[in-house]
């Protein structure tokens, strides 16, 4: 055995440890940090600093989900300068699609709200009056120019239809904007949360009607049939006007206890809530 070589080995050993105890680690401590966040989950995970949005929302937004745009309009710049860091952010270097679906559902609510504040409060009665509203409009969102569409359809993109809660066209039917921003460490249990008091709510999400036998669920799952139920587009819009029955099957994952046994007991009727464009503005939605 080589005695020699196991006592350079210690002695070498030994050094390394006294040079990390004193200080030797020339990395600039940015680079220390991810490389120790690296070596602690096998890569980097990059998110996004989405407070700024959640400060405004909790300010401007009510519990009801109706917002004071008035002043939020005190506050552009605020707004504006959240928009500006989403031009140029990098959602693929993000690590995970939690992190990217929540940047894509911010990036969709903080743009609608500027996009009121622009073209539809004290200016038209609601988003579905201003031409190009959703299709037209472009804005710099991760180095390229997208409409709402556009936008929406990258976090669709994702495959999780509970985005469909989350995202808000600023008005009535509309599921309620809430008041923080969404983050991917906790988006599980927001999104879960949002499905199920959007289902909850009757005169959006789901009403049901025992003396028709007839359930009455929001249009937007009609709108968007093939994300709740995983077939193409048009079928899926198919088989949801005629039957609905696909349909009931994602609602009765987020439905009450009491909705749920009343649509498998009864197999009731699917109807769609007429909906409601109005601006979701609270001058317009005063407190009961």
């Amino acid at each position: 055995m080589n005695h020699s070589r196991y006592l350079i080995l210690a002695v070498v050993a030994g050094l390394s440890l006294l040079l990390a105890a004193c200080g030797g680690n020339t990395q600039p401590a940015a680079q220390q940090k991810a490389t120790a966040s690296a070596n602690v989950s096998g890569s980097a995970i990059i998110g996004f600093d989405h407070g700024a949005l959640d400060g405004l929302l909790t300010t401007f937004v009510n519990d009801e989900g109706w917002v004071d745009y008035a002043g939020l309009q005190r506050e552009r710049a605020k707004l504006d300068a959240y928009l500006a860091t989403l031009g140029t952010a990098a959602p693929r270097s993000f690590g995970n699609d939690n992190e990217r679906l929540a940047f894509w559902i911010n990036a969709y609510n903080a743009f609608t709200l500027a996009d009121v504040l622009d073209d539809v409060y004290q200016k038209a009665k609601g988003v579905k009056e201003v031409s190009g509203f959703f299709d037209k409009k472009r804005h710099r969102i991760a180095g390229a120019d997208l409409t709402l569409d556009e936008t929406e359809k990258r976090g669709r993109d994702l495959k999780d239809a509970r985005i469909h809660f989350a995202v808000i066209c600023a008005s009535t039917s509309c599921p309620k904007l809430q008041r923080f921003a969404y983050t991917g460490a906790t988006l599980d249990e927001q999104l879960t949360r949002i499905s199920r008091e959007f289902l909850s709510d009757p005169a959006r999400g789901l009403k049901v009607d025992r003396g028709k036998n007839a359930v009455h669920i929001s249009s937007i799952f009609k709108w968007y049939a093939g994300d709740f139920t995983g077939s193409s587009s048009l079928l899926a819009r198919v088989k949801a006007e005629v039957s609905g029955g696909e349909i009931l099957e994602y609602v009765k994952k987020y439905a009450s206890e009491e909705a749920v046994k009343f649509i498998n007991e009864s197999k009731p009727a699917v109807k769609y809530l007429d909906y409601d464009w109005s601006l979701n503005a609270q001058e317009t939605h005063p407190k009961a």
